[in-house]
């Protein structure tokens, strides 16, 4: 058998790392364990946009939560301005740089509190007061409690909200029972738990004490190192996602 890369997602942004594992050798599968519907508070975003003043920004974590925003954007929410906004990184800032807008983002990977510390130090010369903070249904509070600590008022608004699915692993259960190195990328803590649950537990032991994981940022880190994983990477302030995937696989191809 070949080495294996599993992505626990199916998004066209994987598709240069799918093609670069290949490229060493990899058997490539997509186990897309999580769909996102929109969430309550989705259809009031384009009055809400449209409504904020100038010391309300807004504020978000994840591509999913972006995605929303833009639409609403492009919808005329922003009524030909856009507000002030603060996110992660690349990956979540890119639905709305698409539509010409420049979110505030840290100089390196962060958590969820780490951008709250970078919104607090900037408020005041930015002439923020509140936020919106868009998210998930199964969103952490580190990010709100952060900037309430901070005397900033948050308003938060569901607009998405994730749903497990039933992916087909029997491609992972088969490599686990094999000695070839298998690598696994995950985007997000809810997508640590999606695949977890699909898996009997002797499996996910097996998993744990034999994968090479990979971590979208920090918190999946941390989330991934809470279930049991031994072997695992994330981006840090030097390197970004890509070319730590890409190291690993290179080591992890040739190491068995």
């Amino acid at each position: 058998m070949k080495p294996l890369l599993f992505l626990t997602r199916l998004d066209p942004l994987d598709d240069a790392l799918a093609a670069k594992a290949s490229g060493l050798g990899y058997s490539v599968l997509r186990i897309p364990v999580l769909a996102t519907d929109p969430g309550s508070d989705g259809p009031s975003l384009v009055d809400r946009i449209a409504t904020l003043d100038e010391e309300t920004a807004i504020v978000w974590t994840s591509r999913r939560a972006a995605e929303p925003l833009a639409q609403a954007l492009g919808a005329g929410g922003a009524k030909g301005r856009f507000p002030r906004m603060y996110t992660l990184g690349d990956e979540s800032a890119a639905p709305v740089r698409d539509l010409g807008c420049t979110p505030f983002t840290p100089a390196t990977p962060a958590r969820a509190a780490d951008l709250a510390r970078f919104i607090a130090g900037r408020a005041a010369k930015d002439g923020i007061r509140r936020v919106l903070f868009l998210r998930g249904d199964r969103s952490l509070p580190d990010l709100p409690m952060g900037l309430e600590s901070a005397g900033i008022e948050v308003t938060s608004l569901e607009v998405y909200r994730t749903r497990f699915l039933e992916a087909d692993v029997d491609g992972l259960l088969t490599a686990l029972q094999s000695e070839d190195a298998i690598v696994g990328a995950f985007f997000s803590p809810s997508t640590v738990t999606g695949l977890e649950q699909l898996l009997p537990a002797a499996a996910r032991e097996r998993l744990h004490a034999r994968a090479t994981v990979l971590a979208r940022g920090a918190t999946t880190a941390s989330e991934l190192t809470a279930r049991g994983y031994r072997n695992i990477f994330h981006p840090d302030a030097e390197t970004g996602f890509e070319p730590i995937a890409l190291s690993v696989l290179e080591s992890a191809g040739v190491s068995r």
